[in-house]
């Protein structure tokens, strides 16, 4: 399908994220949205996952092997809960992005080159939304046909994944059977609940970068518009071209100040997540060889990876507006231009960025320092298994 318009497929996109999110009773765009019997659930699933861990942490003691399993797990339904609670919590808050979003894809849908600009960021975040979703799907593929490619070549009865409902046990074929009843419902679920979180994320950090581009192409209109008065005392053609910028710049900040107050618990998370994910899954791809486990680390890394990304975009892109406001022709602003000018200059250099519970910025610097972490933790607990 092929969009001339960006706002076109920023809807599209939308309803795409709606469909996701719908398979865990989160289709908060809808109009009069209520939880209704997938929210409650997928609620419970989640819950009784996250309970269940104590249980499997005594049933398996002390079995290291399993407990680290499960606990490459476990890290996803702490992530999975956060996002839940997230979407329930600020519905109101991803109610009014989108429509914002919406709203600045509608406004420039006749400039051609605002319009062009915005079209070609949409379908990278569409690509971005396809593999991601592609990398999830395939990862919880890995994990659904392990028992069944299990129970053909061994004939041993295994669970999708280390994590027991509380007080079952997985010898009794009917315990058993609920175990994997309750997996693979959250298996198709987590499908649905992550591509949409996912897709959300990379729909509203890169989209920082839809209005850093048009406000540096309304920084290059305002220079011609300055050369074209230099020769003329009439200023009003430069004065509504650099209240326009201030709006826009102004809504810039605002978005950025509100996307990092929002994903604040999202991000601790993740990242914290991360570290119980990681550890898990490396530690049974050196143990046991488990292909289940290669399939976690990866999704996990490129997870954390897009995370850091994001973050590092959002950086890039509020350089990029210094230094658009830096190399501008202001200097043939008058007096009274200039003034408004400069405080713009001054907030475009001190520019929110997204962090780790205000702790460290989110970029790929931190990546690498939470890759060594890991890797050490995970060297450390085979050395102490060995």
């Amino acid at each position: 399908m092929t969009f001339t318009l960006s706002h076109d497929l920023y809807v599209y996109n939308l309803h795409l994220i709606r469909w996701f999110a719908s398979f865990v009773g989160l289709d908060i765009m809808a109009p009069n949205y209520k939880p209704n019997i997938l929210t409650f659930l997928a609620f419970f699933g989640l819950s009784i996952s996250l309970i269940g861990e104590v249980y499997t942490v005594w049933y398996y003691w002390p079995n290291l092997v399993k407990l680290m399993e499960s606990a490459a797990v476990y890290g996803v339904f702490i992530q999975g809960l956060a996002k839940f609670y997230t979407a329930l919590r600020y519905r109101k808050f991803f109610e009014a992005m989108y429509n914002r979003l919406d709203l600045f894809h509608y406004e420039y849908r006749n400039h051609e080159k605002n319009n062009a600009t915005l079209l070609l960021l949409m379908n990278r975040i569409c690509l971005l939304r396809k593999f991601i979703t592609l990398q999830i799907i395939g990862c919880i593929l890995v994990l659904s046909l392990n028992p069944v490619i299990q129970y053909i070549i061994k004939r041993e009865r295994v669970l999708v994944y280390a994590i027991l409902l509380p007080f079952s046990d997985p010898e009794i074929t009917s315990h058993y059977l609920l175990n994997l009843i309750v997996q693979y419902y959250l298996m198709i679920a987590g499908i649905g609940g992550f591509a949409a979180a996912e897709s959300v994320l990379i729909l509203f950090v890169t989209s920082v970068a839809g209005y850093a581009d048009v406000l540096k192409n309304k920084i290059d209109e305002m220079n011609i518009i300055l050369l074209d008065a230099q020769n003329s005392r009439d200023r009003t053609p430069v004065k509504l071209k650099l209240r326009e910028i201030v709006l826009l710049h102004q809504r810039v900040l605002e978005y950025e100040d509100d996307l990092e107050k929002r994903y604040y618990l999202n991000n601790w998370v993740q990242v914290a997540s991360s570290i119980f994910n990681l550890t898990g899954a490396l530690f049974g791809c050196y143990v046991s060889n488990s292909f289940t486990m290669y399939a976690l680390a990866i999704a996990v890394v490129v997870q954390l990876f897009e995370l850091c990304l994001l973050g590092t975009i959002l950086s890039i892109k509020n350089e990029e507006i210094e230094h658009a406001f830096y190399d501008s022709l202001w200097y043939l602003m008058d007096h009274s231009e200039k003034k408004d000018f400069l405080i713009m200059f001054h907030k475009s250099q001190h520019a929110m960025e997204m962090t780790v519970a205000s702790m460290a910025p989110l970029n790929i610097v931190l990546f690498i320092a939470i890759m060594q972490k890991i890797y050490a933790y995970a060297m450390m607990l085979m050395n102490f298994f060995e």
